[in-house]
């Protein structure tokens, strides 16, 4: 089932003044930095130390320091090829919470769990190297170690707790722990509701008695006010479309009007052909944009505004590029939008997309008309709508001799 996220406004604590509770997020978010970069660090000097571990391999794991039976073992080795599963959780997790006593356990172990997640993680399909694992391509210094700034607090499902009723709207998270001196270790926080849209409180309500499940979220700043992002589960809908019926999406070529394309068969068994993806309003705002901001270097270039360094220059061109980002976020929206309605209106269940490669996106009709793309963005987002949506996904890469038709098994 396909995951929702609402971002919820934290309103004023109703346990301690707001300035006190302020400066303990910004503090656990600074706590769970140094567990992170603790934890991944410790895991490499580990790796260092042991070169030939091997999953299976004896290890001796810290001791416990809450006493509990001793798990039945099956005899096989079940230890992750990052490290021994005792040490990826147990060793990690007190170097955790001795690098962030104040932190609440529960939230230094999500934040070593990141950490494990991160290094199980696979690497891209254009990375310079052999490696497929980050963990695997770490050791053999093919990229450098991840680190953490900023970022954002986990609040786990197993310990927060919403209250939406008539004259109050609350979440209760943990925060701190016992060492922290405090005397409140999860605070009680007023929840923004009234500035969400009614279908927003309508899901924020569900979540808060249960009618809708609750999955890990986290805590988040921006621009000096603290936000909360709940995530839940989507029900899927029902397309009550041909799930045999197969609707191709390929990158358009250099000639066509429209930067992509959409391949099926009718009920005849004739292949049919479609552009879709209006990019022309993008391209002339695009341009826009573009010539706004040369013309803002031709001015600063000799020398107006000297005296301000690079601040006033960067002051009037970052609303430029913050706009070049929205016009691009909306584009992605509104194509898988009608990518999706076009298929469930030619009645395919099954969405085939062709993802370029490097060298394609290079050469593309993206890249023709100069266009910035997030590629990344679009396949993830696509893959959502259509799982939303009730229609299979799957994708295959197209190079660049096949999207070019020099390859006989041409999509």
């Amino acid at each position: 089932m396909p995951t929702g996220i609402l971002e919820v406004k934290l309103g004023r604590p109703l346990q301690m003044p707001q300035r006190r509770f302020v400066k303990l997020l910004e503090q656990a978010i600074r706590d769970c930095c140094k567990v992170r970069n603790a934890a991944i660090t410790d895991w490499l000097m580990f790796r260092r130390q042991h070169p030939d571990w091997k999953p299976g391999d004896p290890y001796k794991p810290p001791p416990r320091r809450i006493a509990r039976a001793k798990k039945a073992t099956s005899g096989t080795s079940n230890d992750p090829p990052t490290g021994p599963r005792e040490y990826m959780s147990r060793a990690l997790y007190q170097l955790g919470t001795t690098v962030a006593p104040n932190l609440a356990g529960i939230v230094v172990s999500a934040c070593v769990q990141e950490v494990n997640a991160k290094l199980r993680s696979k690497m891209p399909y254009d990375h310079d190297g052999v490696a497929r694992y980050v963990w695997d391509a770490i050791l053999k210094s093919e990229i450098s170690l991840p680190t953490w700034r900023g970022g954002r607090i986990p609040c786990l499902r197993s310990g927060l707790r919403i209250t939406y009723t008539d004259d109050r709207c609350e979440a209760r998270f943990p925060l701190l722990s016992k060492l922290s001196g405090y005397k409140r270790i999860s605070p009680v926080v007023r929840l923004d509701a009234a500035d969400l849209k009614a279908g927003n409180r309508r899901i924020l309500k569900a979540m808060a008695s249960g009618e809708k499940r609750i999955g890990d979220s986290q805590i988040v700043e921006r621009n000096g006010k603290w936000f909360l992002q709940l995530c839940y589960d989507v029900p899927v809908s029902a397309a009550g479309v041909d799930g045999e019926r197969v609707l191709t999406l390929v990158p358009a070529g250099l000639d066509d009007k429209w930067p992509f394309t959409l391949l099926w068969l009718n009920e005849a068994g004739e292949q049919k052909k479609w552009g879709i993806g209006n990019a022309k309003p993008l391209i002339a705002e695009y341009r826009r944009v573009q010539a706004r901001r040369r013309a803002i270097r031709y001015r600063y270039r000799d020398g107006a505004g000297s005296g301000h360094g690079k601040g006033r220059f960067y002051r009037n061109i970052k609303p430029m590029s913050r706009a070049v980002k929205d016009m691009c976020s909306r584009f992605v929206k509104l194509t898988i939008s009608d990518i999706v309605s076009f298929a469930i209106r030619v009645n395919c269940g099954s969405l085939l997309y062709r993802e370029p490669t490097m060298p394609l996106r290079g050469h593309g009709w993206f890249a023709m008309h100069d266009m910035p793309f997030e590629w990344a963005n679009f396949e993830a987002r696509l893959g959502f709508v259509c799982e939303r949506r009730g229609i299979e996904y799957d994708k295959l890469r197209i190079g660049m001799a096949e999207w070019r038709g020099e390859d006989e098994n041409v999509a």
